[in-house]
C-alpha cells in the first residue's frame, strides 16, 4: 500500500482561452462552480479559478463574478479555493472588499 498522499488541483478555466478555443469551457460563475463541484466529487481537493466575462467569455477581474462562484461552491463544499487574476497583479481591492 502506498503511504504517499496526493492533492489534486483543478484549474477549471485555465488562464487563457475562450469558448472559441474550447466549447466546453465553463464561463459563468454557475458553470465554474458546477465544474469545481464535479471535480471535488471525483477527488479534487483544490480548485484554481480565473473568472470569465459571461458575455465575451474572456478573462475578467470582476469581484462580483468571483464572489458568486465562491458562494455557489461554498453552498455544498469546503474544498480549497484558489482565486487568481491571471498573469500579473492588475487589481487593488478597496477596503470594502
Amino acid at each position: 500500500m502506498n503511504e504517499n498522499k496526493i492533492i489534486i488541483t483543478l484549474a477549471v478555466t485555465g488562464s487563457i482561452g475562450d469558448k472559441s478555443k474550447h466549447p466546453g469551457l465553463p464561463v459563468t460563475p454557475k458553470e465554474i462552480a458546477e465544474s469545481a463541484l464535479d471535480a471535488c466529487s471525483a477527488g479534487a481537493s483544490v480548485v484554481h479559478i480565473h473568472v470569465r466575462d459571461p458575455e465575451t467569455t474572456e478573462p475578467s477581474m470582476s469581484f462580483e463574478l468571483y464572489e458568486e462562484a465562491v458562494r455557489r461552491i461554498r453552498k455544498t463544499s469546503n474544498m480549497l479555493i484558489n482565486l487568481t487574476t491571471g498573469a500579473g497583479a492588475r487589481i487593488v481591492p478597496d477596503n470594502a472588499e
